[in-house]
């Protein structure tokens, strides 16, 4: 995979963290300036958007060429419901590109394990190795069009397991309501 790639998905998965633990309005005037500073768009169009689709957020940005870049993000609550144990960001780095998942997990994860993805529907779970860990542990890869479709159309929770750093094995239930809209949307 090439540097651009792997730079773009986690760009906007900062932006899905950000939005997720602060809410969409931490980001409103600060994100458009910033986008405003970096287009030469018409001002009148928006330069980040956020939409709500049940249990994802679609977040979209316009890039100094008036392209729009979607991602859509999902987050598995913590068992104590006062945080998140895992964020999942999917979405295009450019329109050209294949669809990715990034998955967020916090540092004490058994690195070499990678991380699997188990879509109810899909053939078999995907597996992902950790691209790198420093505050959080990030996992990246391709989402082929069967998972992507198996995710749309599933009404049963998706799993993401994983062994951390006692060597127990960790299994969280990612739900997927609203993921076919908000892919539907945007990506």
């Amino acid at each position: 995979m090439n540097n651009k790639k792997s730079r773009t998905l986690p760009a906007l998965l900062l932006m899905s963290t950000t939005l997720a633990v602060m809410g969409p309005a931490a980001l409103g005037p600060a994100c458009a300036q910033a986008a405003g500073a970096a287009n030469d768009v018409n001002a009148d169009t928006p330069q980040a958007t956020t939409a709500l689709y049940r249990d994802w957020q679609l977040h979209c940005v316009v890039g100094k060429d008036g392209g729009k870049t979607c991602e859509a993000a999902g987050a598995v609550l913590a068992g104590d419901g006062k945080g998140v144990a895992a964020r999942v960001v999917v979405g295009r780095p450019a329109p050209a590109e294949p669809i990715q998942v990034v998955i967020q997990l916090a540092p004490g994860v058994w690195l070499p394990d990678g991380v699997s993805l188990s879509v109810p529907g899909a053939k078999t779970p995907l597996k992902i190795e950790f691209k790198q860990c420093v505050q959080v542990c990030f996992a990246q890869t391709n989402l082929d069009d069967a998972t992507v479709s198996a995710m749309k159309t599933s009404d049963k929770p998706a799993t993401l397991s994983f062994v951390d750093a006692q060597r127990q094995p960790v299994a969280l239930p990612l739900s997927l309501a609203g993921f076919k809209n908000a892919m539907d949307a945007g990506v």
